[in-house]
């Protein structure tokens, strides 16, 4: 899953790249198209009659600008979005890894549990060959019965905060989806 995140926020900063350098080539284009149209007015201004030359300037240029701040500010729209986006899955990979992470360590847990439990039943089994064993067993049973059971109270404690961590993630994540709908 953190691969699958990685890759989709490898996308997302290759569209945000894209879309930088076309709102600049779309600004420029503009632009040069608004001086041409008012170079070629003031040539048609000295050429021909002025107030004929003046009004097509006028009508010409009024809507390659208005064209031109329509199209960035739609380019702009599908940035932030793209951002919002890039907010989103550094969230998700933020909260992925933490979980991971609580749950490396609950496995470690488990494996010391394990451990526990089956140097228990060694000693269950060392008392049962010899009658003499089973004091000295029992007592051995005793000690590892508290170690067993400081493992299970850190198993629980280490559960509850990586369900903690997962919950606090999970509404990180949410939140940002809420707050960037796009």
């Amino acid at each position: 899953m953190l691969e699958k995140l990685q890759q989709r926020k490898h996308r997302l900063d290759k569209k945000v790249k894209a879309i930088k350098a076309w709102r600049r080539v779309s600004s420029i284009i503009f632009a040069t198209t608004f001086a041409a149209v008012l170079i070629c007015s003031v040539v048609a201004a000295a050429i021909a009659a002025p107030p004929v030359a003046a009004a097509l300037a006028a009508a010409a240029s009024v809507p390659v600008g208005s064209m031109g701040k329509w199209i960035d500010s739609l380019l702009k729209g599908y940035q932030d979005a793209l951002r919002g986006q890039q907010e989103v899955v550094s969230s998700m990979q933020i909260g992925t890894f933490i979980a991971i992470k609580d749950l490396d360590s609950i496995r470690v847990l488990i494996d010391r549990v394990e451990v526990e439990i089956s140097s228990m039943i060694d000693c269950i089994e060392f008392a049962e060959r010899d009658e003499e064993a089973v004091k000295f067993g029992v007592e051995e049973i005793k000690k590892k019965l508290e170690n067993f059971m400081k493992s299970v109270e850190d198993l629980g404690e280490q559960a509850d905060r990586c369900s903690r961590d997962i919950r606090r993630a999970r509404t990180v994540v949410l939140q940002r989806i809420i707050r960037n709908p796009n």
